[in-house]
């Protein structure tokens, strides 16, 4: 019965503290829940400054809305210019194999004379001025 005695007075040493600590923390964990409804009632939004805030949003939205439309016209610009760079681009091709053009890899181009497209035609040529 000696021994029991020193390790009951432990064990009951040993609980109390446990219990204490959780006592603490479960207390400061009740005062930060209740500092933060506090916050939260004492932070009520008026109707003024509810008003400010729609009138915000809605310069935003109509921000938006024109950037939107922006965007709307860039990207048509682009489709008309790339359309306008592939005409350009078939022009190029179908001249470089009618062998009018010669396109070299640094992308000079260079004109091909050829006799027969630019000589004038063989043969007389009559103008007609009104005396004869």
């Amino acid at each position: 019965m000696k021994k029991t005695f020193p390790a009951f007075i432990a064990a009951l040493l040993i609980t109390f503290m446990l219990g204490g600590g959780m006592l603490l923390m479960g207390r400061e964990a009740l005062g930060t829940s209740m500092a933060k409804a506090e916050a939260a009632a004492t932070t009520q939004v008026t109707a003024e400054s509810a008003a400010q805030y729609e009138e915000i949003v809605a310069q935003y939205q109509v921000r938006e809305s024109q950037y939107q439309d922006l965007i709307n016209q860039a990207s048509q610009q682009i489709t008309t210019a790339n359309q306008q760079i592939q005409q350009y681009q078939s022009l190029l091709q179908q001249l470089q194999s009618s062998g009018l053009i010669t396109i070299a890899s640094d992308g000079t181009v260079t004109v091909n004379q050829q006799s027969t497209f630019m000589q004038p035609p063989t043969g007389e040529f009559h103008h007609n001025e009104g005396n004869h």
